[in-house]
């Protein structure tokens, strides 16, 4: 009679996947084994196994062999079931790391994000610390209202959605002789899904551009640059109030007497809370909201707003994010192609600024040595060219609205 070995209890069947786990996190990458495939392995090794036992049982064999390959069955089995639960709660460990290291990542981020920001409210231009007090200083005004250039836009995308900005900015410089449209192009930069976008003072040039034959025959395809919303930070909000009631004060103190036609049911699609900023425990705090381009306006010429019994300075909001990890702009860490990091120290790679040896040295900029720039001053100190250019460059993508 054959005899198969005992079945043995999988406990691989109960682990629990990669969607089913509480722990938010990444999904395994693709060199990682599945359940349902490793599940699938186990089925076949104790099928296997049952088939030796089968023949093993039909053969010319004593009861003692025969219960030998039976044992022998049964730990091969045990054992490779041992390994898959092993192997189960391995990558589990590693989802849970991978995503308390994207977290950690993204509140150095942050920081670092706020860190700017404290830099940019301590360069307002103060007078003489004599005895002038905090009002005083909001009486005199703070920093100078943005002025975008007037520049217009369009962009430009591949038929080829996997085509990068770099390909469609090479295809359209072999299509176009700017010489020959007389065109005056102000700038060209990347944009998402392939794109670039061409900027001109002059809105007949970027009309010859959509319009010329060569372009029309190209298949790639012209839409009109849409631009973001304006950004306004609000200084010193006191931190005992909530963000309904805040809202509530900047639309019956400061905007509902200016603009009429917006109500209380459509305040929500004029202002909306982007993020706030300070430290913690502190009795104010700064918000950052996003606005349509009238109310940015009304409150930047009013240079402050009115919460409660509490008058709060109002200013634009143009601080660009720069990653800590290449300390290039227009991105974070998160996004970041580098595979080493970039000290923000010396400028160098291969090392962050935290395991620099040349801190007793004067700092460079990272950012500019990239760019074979004078790097005589600190990575993203306020004077920096690489700097003032990312901010020109984001100035350019906000819809102020001629402001």
């Amino acid at each position: 009679m054959s005899r198969s070995p005992p079945p043995v209890r999988r406990q691989v069947d109960q682990e629990p996947s990669p969607c089913s786990t509480a722990v938010p996190g990444p999904a395994p990458t693709k060199d990682m084994i599945s359940t349902p495939e490793i599940q699938k392995w186990m089925a076949q090794i104790e099928h296997c196994l049952n088939e030796i036992c089968t023949i093993a049982g039909d053969g010319k064999l004593n009861t003692e062999q025969k219960l030998k390959i039976s044992n022998i069955s049964r730990s091969v089995l045990g054992g490779a079931s041992q390994m898959a639960v092993q192997y189960q709660s391995l990558k589990q460990k590693y989802i849970s790391a991978s995503t308390l290291i994207n977290a950690s990542d993204e509140q150095v981020n942050i920081a670092a994000q706020l860190k700017d920001l404290k830099n940019c409210v301590q360069s307002v231009p103060r007078a003489s610390p004599s005895n002038q007090s905090f009002a005083d200083m909001v009486r005199k005004g703070g920093m100078p209202l943005v002025c975008p250039s007037k520049t217009s836009s369009i962009a430009i995308y591949p038929a080829n959605k996997d085509t990068s900005s770099d390909v469609t900015k090479k295809i359209l410089q072999n299509l176009i002789k700017p010489e020959e449209l007389k065109l005056h192009i102000s700038g060209m930069r990347k944009t998402k899904g392939g794109g670039v976008v061409i900027s001109s003072e002059r809105k007949d040039d970027l009309i010859k551009l959509k319009q010329s034959e060569q372009l029309k025959t190209s298949g790639l395809k012209v839409e009109d640059a849409t631009k973001k919303r304006p950004k306004v930070i609000v200084l010193g909000v006191p931190s005992t109030i909530s963000d309904k009631d805040l809202l509530e004060c900047l639309y019956e103190q400061n905007i509902s007497d200016k603009h009429p036609s917006l109500t209380r049911n459509t305040l929500e699609s004029s202002i909306k809370l982007s993020h706030k900023s300070g430290r913690k425990n502190e009795p104010t705090c700064n918000y950052i909201f996003e606005v349509t381009a009238p109310i940015r306006r009304t409150l930047i010429e009013q240079q402050r707003v009115f919460i409660n019994w509490t008058s709060c300075p109002v200013r634009d909001y143009t601080i660009v994010t720069r990653c800590y990890k290449c300390q290039q702009y227009g991105h974070s860490a998160k996004f970041c192609r580098d595979t080493e990091s970039t000290c923000g120290h010396c400028g160098c790679t291969g090392h962050s600024i935290k395991e620099c040896s040349k801190h007793t040295e004067p700092a460079k900029c990272a950012t500019c040595i990239r760019f074979n720039k004078p790097a005589n001053h600190k990575t993203g100190d306020e004077q920096c060219p690489a700097r003032k250019s990312a901010v020109t460059r984001y100035i350019g993508t906000i819809d102020y609205e001629g402001a």
